[in-house]
């Protein structure tokens, strides 16, 4: 009983500590009158404060893995959206799509380039073979800490 106490009081100091930073974010943003989602300002401030240690990640690892599960159910507005809009956007359909496609690579290529400049400033290396990568994998994927 107390091991759940003690869970549901992390999920809830870290959904406060979520909100709390989308509020700030959403007054830096109108203070400054910045032409910035507060969503990407907010989790910027966020792993910024993750970095630092100034926000300890067992406070917010229950929450993010709530919210990341539930993730896909934000999705079904927007396909919602799609479906009864389409007569309003079936004219440009190829060019939005092209232009998903488009951002997608360039994001891949961008993500990369960062990664590997983050890997450079760390002094981190990437792995040099195909073995490496295939025993990175499975560890990430079970949430064990891996060491390059």
């Amino acid at each position: 009983m107390k091991l759940a106490f003690k869970k549901a009081a992390r999920i809830v100091s870290g959904f406060i500590i979520l909100v709390l930073l989308q509020f700030l974010s959403e007054k830096i943003i109108h203070a400054l009158r910045l032409n910035l989602p507060p969503t990407i300002l907010g989790m910027i401030i966020f792993a910024l404060l993750l970095n630092f240690k100034i926000i300890p990640i067992r406070l917010v690892k229950d929450i993010c893995t709530i919210a990341i599960s539930v993730l896909p159910v934000l999705f079904v507005p927007l396909l919602v959206g799609i479906t009864v809009h389409y007569h309003l956007i079936k004219n440009d359909l190829i060019s939005i799509l092209a232009v998903i496609i488009l951002t997608t690579f360039i994001t891949m290529i961008l993500t990369a380039i960062f990664v590997d400049k983050v890997m450079e400033w760390t002094g981190k290396k990437a792995p040099e073979n195909k073995q490496d990568v295939q025993n990175i994998l499975p560890a990430a994927a079970k949430g064990d800490k891996i060491k390059c």
